[in-house]
C-alpha cells in the first residue's frame, strides 16, 4: 500500500469540508437513493457516499453495507485516491493487482474490496470534499459509459449534500431570528409588516420599526431618508426590474405597485423582499406626490422555492438516468400517469401509445392471482414485491420483468401506485446459460473421478507388478550366485547385480511418488506441529551425535497443522536429514526449526535453516525439486527427497520456498493451512 496523495489546498480542503459536519449522522433519503443508482448503474452490490476530511473519511450513505462505524482512517480509504485525481474519477479492476492497494487492509482482509469505480464530489468553491464510489468484493471492470453516469450521479449527491448543508443553515438561521424575535418583541410594532411612506415630491421615504427590525440597520444609518440611499441597498439586479414596475404603476397602465426584489441586509446578506404600494396622492396635473406600501421579508418562502424546483429537478433527472423501469399508476384502474424511457423501450410501444395501456393489459393472464396478491400486500403494508412475471411487448412477445412499488397520493388524496421495474432477460438468459454449464461442469467433474479412479488402480498395479518382478529377479541372482559362487567376480554378473538393486530403489522411489499422488484429504486431520517435530528430532538423534551437530527447535505448543501426519513427518525427516547429510566440515554445524501462526491468511510457517555447505540457485533453481536431480556429490544422494517434498507440501495445499548460499547454509520456508478450507 502506497501513501495516499495529498492536495496541495488539502488545508484548505479540509476546512470546507467541516461546513458540512462530516462527523454529524444523518438518514437522508436522497442519499440512499443515489447511492442505490450508482450501484445499480455500475452493476455492483455496494456504493458509499463519503467525506474525506483530514485524518478520516466519513460514510454518509452506505447502499449494501451494514457497516458497524461509518468512520474509517484515510490513510486506508480508496476515497482518499479519487478525491486528487487528475482524471476526474477512479477505477481499481482488481485491487490485488494495484501496488497502491494490494496490501490494503480493506483488500487483504475478510470480505476484500477487489474493484471500485469512484469520482469526486466538487462543491461550488472548487473543493473535492470527498466522493461518490461503487465498489465489488469480485474483479470487474467499468465501462465509460458507466463513469460519465457515475459522475451525473455524482452532481446530484453533490447538490443534495449542498441543499442538506443550507437547510441546516437556513434553520440554524431562523432559530437565530426568532430568538432575536422574542428579545425584541417589546420593542416591535403590534403589526408583523413592515410599511413605507413614499413623499414621491422631496423623494423622501420613511419606514416604520419592523422594517429596520427585518434590514437590520439602525435609523441613523439613513438620517436624511432620501430614496437614493435606500436605492443603495437594493440588489444591483433588481433596481430596474423595480423601477419599471414603479413607472407602470404612476403611469396608471397598473392599478397597484407589486414587486418582489433582494435587498442588502446590515450583515451583508440578500434578502428577498415582497412589496405592495399605491398612489394616494397626485397634483393638480395628475402627477403622482405620495405613495404608501407594505414590505414583508420573503426570504424563507424564496429558498423553499428554491429547494422545491432542485427537488423536482433531481426528481427529473433521476427518473430519466434511471436504468430501471419506473411508472406511476392509477389505484383504481390502473391506467399509466406518467413513466420514464427506460420502462417503455423494451415494449415495442411509443410513449404516447404506452401511456393508453393500463397495468393489466400488459400482464398476461396466467400472472392474473398473482397480480391480486400483490395488490393485498399492497394494501396491507404499503408496498408490494420484489416478485418476477412477465410483460407483453406490442408485438405479442413476452419478456421477464422484477417488480416491487409502493402507495402513495396524489395532492388531492387519490391513491397511486410508484413502481419500479426491471429487465431481467439477460438475467434469465445468464442463469440459463449457468445452469448448462454447471450441468456441464457436473459432466466433467464425473468424468474426472473415474479417470482417477482407473489412474490410482493402474499405478497400484504396476508398483505392485513391478515390485512383485524386481523381487523376484534379485532372488533369482541370489540363488545363482549361491549355487555358482565364481560368478560373483564376473564383470557380466557385478553388472546385473547392480542394475537389479538400481531397478529395485528405483521402484521403491516410484511407490512414494505414486502413495503421494493418489492420496485424498479424508484422511487429513489437525496435527500438533511441536509432538512431530520432537519425534523426528529424537529419531536422527544417533546422526548429530556422530556429526556434532546441534538442532534448536522453536515451535510453540498450540501452533498447529492440517494435513496427513505421515507427511508431516516425511517433510521433516527429508529436511533435518539433508541439513545433517551436507553439513559443512569447517566449522561446527547446526540445523534451527522454527514456526510461527499466520492468523490473518490462516497459515502457518515452518522454516528449517542449516548452516551447511549450500546450493547453488543460480544454476540449480530450476531443477530444484525434480526428481533424480542431484547437486552434491553424496553416497546416499538419490535425487528423489526433494521431489517427495514438494509433492507432500502441495497435496497439503501448502507451498515451499528455498533461500541459500554456498558455504553459508540453506532455509527452507514451508507454509500450510492451519484448519480446513
Amino acid at each position: 500500500m502506497k501513501n495516499i496523495p495529498i492536495p496541495e489546498n488539502d488545508k484548505s480542503r479540509n476546512l470546507e469540508v467541516e461546513k458540512y459536519k462530516p462527523q454529524q449522522r444523518i438518514d437522508d433519503e436522497d442519499l440512499d437513493f443515489l447511492s442505490a443508482m450508482a450501484a445499480e448503474i455500475c452493476g455492483t452490490p455496494s456504493a458509499l457516499i463519503t467525506l474525506i476530511g483530514q485524518n478520516t473519511q466519513y460514510i454518509k450513505s452506505a447502499y449494501g453495507m451494514d457497516l458497524e462505524t461509518r468512520e474509517f482512517p484515510r490513510e486506508f480509504t480508496f476515497c482518499a485516491h479519487t478525491i486528487s485525481s487528475p482524471e476526474g474519477f477512479m477505477v481499481v479492476e482488481n485491487a490485488r493487482e494495484d501496488e497502491r492497494f494490494r496490501n490494503n487492509p480493506f483488500v487483504t482482509g475478510e470480505n476484500p474490496i477487489l474493484s471500485y469505480a469512484g469520482v469526486p464530489l466538487s462543491n461550488s468553491s472548487g473543493y473535492s470534499i470527498g466522493s461518490l464510489c461503487t465498489i465489488d468484493f469480485e474483479p470487474k471492470s467499468f465501462s465509460e459509459e458507466q463513469i460519465e453516469k457515475l459522475k451525473k450521479v455524482a452532481n446530484q449527491v453533490m447538490k443534495s449534500i449542498e441543499l442538506s448543508r443550507k437547510t441546516n443553515e437556513l434553520k440554524q438561521l431562523n432559530e437565530n431570528l426568532l430568538r432575536e424575535q422574542t428579545k425584541n418583541n417589546y420593542i416591535i410594532e403590534g403589526t408583523e409588516t413592515a410599511t413605507f411612506d413614499w413623499d414621491i415630491v422631496n423623494d423622501k421615504m420613511s419606514f416604520n420599526d419592523v422594517w429596520f427590525q427585518i434590514s437590520g440597520y439602525s435609523r441613523s444609518e439613513f438620517p436624511n431618508q432620501m430614496v437614493d440611499s435606500w436605492r443603495t441597498i437594493v440588489h444591483p439586479d433588481d433596481l430596474q426590474p423595480l423601477q419599471q414596475q414603479v413607472q407602470l404603476h404612476f403611469d396608471g397602465k397598473k392599478k397597484k405597485f407589486s414587486s418582489e426584489f433582494r435587498i442588502k441586509h446590515k450583515n451583508g446578506k440578500y434578502l428577498w423582499i415582497s412589496s405592495q404600494g399605491k398612489i394616494f396622492e397626485r397634483d393638480a396635473s395628475g402627477r403622482p406626490t405620495r405613495m404608501y406600501g407594505l414590505h414583508r421579508d420573503i426570504s424563507d418562502k424564496k429558498k423553499v422555492d428554491v429547494e422545491i424546483q432542485f427537488r423536482e429537478k433531481l426528481l427529473e433527472s433521476l427518473y430519466n438516468l434511471s436504468p430501471l423501469g419506473i411508472a406511476l399508476n392509477d389505484y383504481e384502474t390502473g391506467a399509466f400517469i406518467e413513466v420514464n424511457k427506460r420502462l417503455v423501450e423494451p415494449t415495442g410501444y411509443s410513449q404516447e401509445e404506452f401511456l393508453n395501456l393500463t397495468y393489466f393489459q400488459l400482464t398476461p393472464e396466467e400472472y392474473l392471482d398473482m397480480e391480486k396478491e400483490q395488490l393485498k400486500e399492497l394494501d396491507a403494508t404499503g408496498s408490494y414485491g420484489p416478485y418476477e412475471k412477465e410483460y407483453i411487448r406490442k408485438d405479442g412477445s413476452k419478456y421477464p420483468v422484477l417488480l416491487r412499488g409502493v402507495l402513495a397520493k396524489d395532492p388531492n388524496g387519490k391513491k397511486i401506485i410508484w413502481s419500479f421495474v426491471e429487465d431481467i432477460s439477460e438475467k434469465k438468459r445468464n442463469e440459463e446459460l449457468q445452469e448448462l454449464n454447471f450441468q456441464k461442469i457436473e459432466k466433467l467433474l464425473s468424468i474426472t473421478e473415474k479417470q482417477n479412479d482407473r489412474l490410482k488402480n493402474f499405478a497400484h498395479i504396476v508398483s505392485h507388478n513391478l515390485r512383485s518382478h524386481s523381487s523376484g529377479i534379485s532372488l533369482l541372482l541370489d540363488f545363482l550366485s549361491e549355487s555358482n559362487p565364481e560368478i560373483k567376480v564376473e564383470e557380466p554378473f557385478k553388472h546385473l547385480k547392480t542394475a537389479s538393486g538400481n531397478l529395485e530403489s528405483t521402484i521403491h522411489d516410484l511407490n512414494d511418488i505414486v502413495k503421494v499422488n493418489v492420496s485424498g484429504q479424508e484422511d487429513f486431520q489437525i496435527i500438533q506441529l511441536k509432538t512431530a517435530v520432537n519425534k523426528i528430532v529424537e529419531s536422527v538423534e544417533p546422526l548429530t551425535k556422530t556429526g556434532n551437530i546441534e538442532i534448536y527447535v522453536e515451535v510453540g505448543e498450540t501452533i498447529n497443522v492440517y494435513g496427513l501426519r505421515a507427511y508431516i513427518e516425511s517433510i521433516l525427516l527429508n529436511l533435518v536429514t539433508n541439513g545433517i547429510k551436507y553439513s559443512s566440515p569447517d566449522r561446527d554445524s547446526m540445523i534451527k526449526i522454527t514456526a510461527k501462526e499466520d492468523v490473518l491468511n490462516k497459515l502457518v510457517l515452518i522454516e528449517i535453516e542449516d548452516n551447511g555447505i549450500g546450493i547453488d540457485l543460480d544454476t540449480h533453481r530450476k531443477d530444484l525439486f525434480k526428481m533424480y536431480k542431484i547437486f552434491h556429490k553424496h553416497e546416499d544422494a538419490r535425487g528423489v527427497g526433494l521431489f517427495l517434498v514438494k509433492n507432500q507440501v502441495e497435496n497439503m495445499n501448502g507451498s515451499i520456498d528455498i533461500e541459500s548460499t554456498v558455504d553459508v547454509g540453506t532455509k527452507f520456508i514451508i507454509k500450510l493451512p492451519n484448519e480446513q478450507n
